[in-house]
């Protein structure tokens, strides 16, 4: 039986629309492990501020929110051996509280205790359409490393649904770099990530991860380029702190490897465009420089002038109603509360700020 390499023609989509996510590892805190001195006070992480991040995010056109393998909750990581699994306890906690977006935490391929993920997994809230995604790190094309924990996870979900109620199964997001992982990803992950900062080859690592998937009988597999942004008013401004950056995050930056774009969000989303158009991808996991700044970027610029070009879908979570106000009444209660003009309502506000004013120039201070 042969499998077509291609697509079908009807399956082939009019308008490329770009599956947009967001990581906010940086929320987490900085291991004590990682150059700081023990004598420091433990930090934990704010989890309040990571659900109002994660839930803004999605009422403005965010698809999911990602926590890398670097996510911390606590700062005293030597003394902890579990600290691995600080993602997937964030992302149980925060999801009654994150809106309706996707919730992608990260494990190590080999190393994990399986059960330990699939019981936090099976406590995330899916209301609203939240969704949990498993994402597999540090597997090192060690495709059969990656093969066990994706059976392992599989299956410890299954005795935990079986147990419980039925609890959805997570999105797998596999990150593919060499050609070993390709087929892999292409039998298995929901969502592939790749870092690579040159087009055409980005475009035939696409091609080649949705031929594995469709020879495997799979279709709709999202490819998602990792992308590094620095956003500011204008280009000058944006290399300026896009350095700044740098500097401070020094050689363990999360975002080494990845393609950036610093410039105005007119320039990030010309890049988006350009990659999307090309092919080489079908949507970004956006790594900001900094935070809050080029969150507010990207949820002010570059998605409003995505969604304005037809490459983002409109908002899935309608805005914030505005304030009731009572409607205008009639009949008796009209006549009992006549309005006031609009030209004498400045006489009438400072009339009664004057007697205000009378009333406490009156009360004795003691």
């Amino acid at each position: 039986m042969s499998v077509s390499l291609l697509p079908a023609r009807a399956n082939r989509s009019t308008s490329a629309q770009a599956t947009v996510g967001l990581d906010l590892t940086g929320l987490g805190v900085n291991p004590s492990s990682d150059g700081f001195s023990a004598d420091l006070p433990v930090e934990k992480a704010d989890l309040a501020r990571l659900a109002s991040y994660t839930r803004t995010a999605h009422q403005n056109g965010v698809s999911f929110v990602s926590l890398g393998e670097q996510f911390r909750l606590r700062s005293d990581r030597a003394v902890r051996r579990d600290s691995w699994l600080d993602p997937v306890v964030a992302a149980r906690r925060i999801s009654p509280h994150a809106g309706a977006a996707g919730l992608v935490t990260s494990v190590p391929a080999s190393g994990a205790d399986l059960s330990l993920v699939a019981g936090e997994l099976a406590q995330i809230t899916h209301t609203n359409g939240t969704w949990a995604g498993l994402q597999l790190a540090h597997h090192g094309g060690d495709t059969d490393a990656l093969a066990r924990t994706l059976t392992g996870v599989t299956r410890s979900l299954a005795g935990t649904r079986a147990r419980a109620a039925k609890v959805p199964a997570p999105r797998v997001v596999v990150p593919v770099g060499t050609d070993s992982e390709v087929e892999l990803a292409g039998a298995h992950a929901d969502v592939v990530r790749i870092r690579e900062t040159d087009l055409e080859w980005a475009r035939e690592l696409r091609y080649a991860v949705r031929a594995a998937a469709r020879a495997a009988g799979r279709e709709n597999v999202r490819v998602l380029v990792d992308l590094h942004t620095v956003i500011s008013a204008d280009r000058d401004s944006a290399e300026a702190r896009a350095e700044l950056v740098a500097a401070i995050a020094g050689d363990a930056a999360p975002w080494q490897g990845a393609l950036t774009a610093h410039g105005t969000a007119t320039d990030v989303a010309d890049l988006i465009q350009t990659w999307i158009q090309a092919g080489a991808a079908d949507g970004f996991v956006v790594l900001p420089g900094s935070l809050p700044a080029d969150v507010v970027g990207l949820l002010r610029g570059v998605l409003p002038e995505l969604r304005s070009r037809g490459l983002v879908g409109a908002q899935t979570v309608a805005d914030s109603p505005s304030v009731r106000r009572p409607a205008a009444t009639t009949g008796a209660a009209s006549t009992a509360r006549p309005a006031t003009s609009t030209a004498a309502r400045p006489a009438a506000v400072r009339a009664a700020a004057a007697r205000r004013a009378g009333a406490l120039a009156a009360v004795t201070v003691a």
